[in-house]
């Protein structure tokens, strides 16, 4: 779990690594919430998918255990899904605009769901595994938010003329 939580701060040394490279006369604000939503969509998103698919696919037992859900063949279908969003994020390195708002929407209504299904876990079914109730669940909701907000933050900075998703 240490290094799945360490990949979130993680996302913010690389932005102000990039962000310190930028001359300062291209420094503005629309240049600030572009960096910082991209280095969010390719850590929080693309990486910890990643790593969430190494982990589902290599450790299933574990995984299964730690959430407290039996072992079961979903969960590789689970992986799968989390490689793909893990591709895209990375891919959001070189594409922008509507792939962008694509892949932060698929994958906030994904894991906003996940949330509600945790704690759906924890008050009917009582699960309180540390899978159930700890890092998961405060990511679940913490993450499409904070990528929701960046993302229209971002759309807001662009000028009306190039259009909103382009």
């Amino acid at each position: 779990m240490a290094l799945f939580l360490s990949i979130y701060p993680l996302s913010l040394v690389a932005f102000f690594i990039h962000w310190k490279k930028v001359p300062s006369k291209e420094r503005t604000k629309t240049r600030c919430i572009e960096l910082l939503l991209l280095y969010q969509i390719v850590f929080s998103l693309g990486i910890t998918s990643l790593v969430a698919f190494l982990g589902l696919t290599f450790m299933a037992d574990y995984i299964a255990s730690y959430t407290g859900w039996p072992a079961c063949p979903f969960e590789q279908q689970l992986a799968n899904v989390n490689l793909a969003f893990g591709v895209l994020g990375i891919m959001s390195i070189w594409w922008r605009g509507g792939f962008w708002v694509a892949t932060i929407l698929g994958f906030s209504i994904w894991i906003l769901g996940d949330g509600v299904h945790h704690l759906y876990e924890y008050f009917v079914l009582h699960n309180v595994t540390e899978g159930n109730t700890g890092v998961p669940l405060y990511t679940d909701f913490i993450v499409p938010i904070v990528l929701l907000i960046l993302l229209s933050m971002h759309l807001a900075q662009k000028p009306k003329s190039e259009g909103r998703y382009n």
